[in-house]
């Protein structure tokens, strides 16, 4: 199984909006939008990531949030647009980022029109209505989380919640049970620590403790515009940096296969190495092995952040 990993890719554009239209946290944003001196190519570097994925062959792309840049209207429907481009609801996973969700009626407004691309797979009740949703592929179980949620100005973290922190057990226990790999999605990093307080994971702290009952073989997230890895016990945490950002644009390449009792894990980390690069260097690349768990296997393994 050949994944994807994208995040951040702030694909929409702010030149047609007029600033006295905005105010509070959008006003700010935009400002922020408008200072960054790169935002005239972010759009260009998109176009090169978009290209050099369709040529990974994936048999799916996993999207980590912040398509839009402050969850105007407007970006929400130049994201219904550029989505089918990068392949279909059955083949992109998404779960939304704190750009997304930038208010509550963006929060709304994603929902209706990214319906399938976001709850295309099944939930704790065999159906989906709300997060968490998990898709099903052979042997792997693909989970996305939301915690992006409209926060006050200058406040970009993020919660997870306990209906969704209940449902996620049920989901990685079921897992668990056919002895499948689990690859989570999530925005925020997901651990106490990993940020600053101000866009920092608020129940990070909860979310490791479901964890820890039955550990992911992967966590995928977005946020810091970073390329990271963290290793917690036998789960490895993979930060990927901005796919449109200017000079580290990048995205991972994951290939996950079951053999001989062991789950066979091939990351490739590809980014832009400067400013006027077009196209993608391998700059890491990771092999290893994670014993498949059996029944008696299954259950608290680790407990602590690493």
């Amino acid at each position: 199984m050949r994944l994807i990993h994208l995040t951040d890719l702030h694909l929409s554009s702010l030149e047609d909006v007029s600033l006295l239209k905005l105010w509070g946290k959008r006003w700010s944003g935009y400002g922020a939008w408008w200072k960054n001196p790169s935002r005239k190519y972010l759009q260009r570097m998109l176009e090169n990531t978009l290209a050099a994925v369709r040529g990974e062959n994936a048999d799916q792309i996993l999207v980590t949030g912040d398509l839009l840049q402050i969850g105007l209207t407007s970006e929400v429907a130049q994201a219904v647009q550029w989505l089918p481009r990068l392949g279909s609801a059955g083949r992109v996973m998404l779960i939304p980022g704190n750009h997304d969700i930038y208010t509550r009626k963006s929060e709304a407004e994603i929902r209706r029109a990214w319906s399938d691309y976001l709850f295309h797979g099944v939930g704790e009740d065999g159906r989906v209505v709300d997060f968490p949703v998990m898709r099903e592929m052979g042997e792997l179980c693909l989970i996305g989380l939301n915690s992006a949620h409209a926060t006050p100005i200058f406040l970009a973290n993020g919660r997870v919640g306990e209906s969704q922190l209940r449902a996620l057990q049920a989901l990685l226990q079921k897992a668990a049970a056919g002895r499948r790999a689990v690859v989570l999605l999530i925005h925020h990093p997901p651990l106490p620590g990993m940020t600053k307080w101000r866009v920092a994971l608020r129940d990070a702290a909860d979310l490791q403790s479901v964890l820890a009952t039955y550990p992911p073989l992967l966590i995928l997230h977005g946020h810091i515009h970073r390329n990271r890895e963290q290793r917690w016990e036998d789960t490895r945490i993979y930060c990927t940096a901005s796919a449109s950002g200017v000079g580290d644009a990048s995205y991972r390449v994951i290939d996950i296969d079951r053999r001989d009792g062991q789950w066979h894990i091939n990351m490739q980390l590809k980014s832009v190495v400067c400013e006027n690069a077009v196209d993608f260097t391998t700059v890491d690349e990771q092999r290893w092995q994670v014993p498949v768990a059996g029944p008696s296997q299954t259950g608290p393994t680790n407990g602590g952040g690493g």
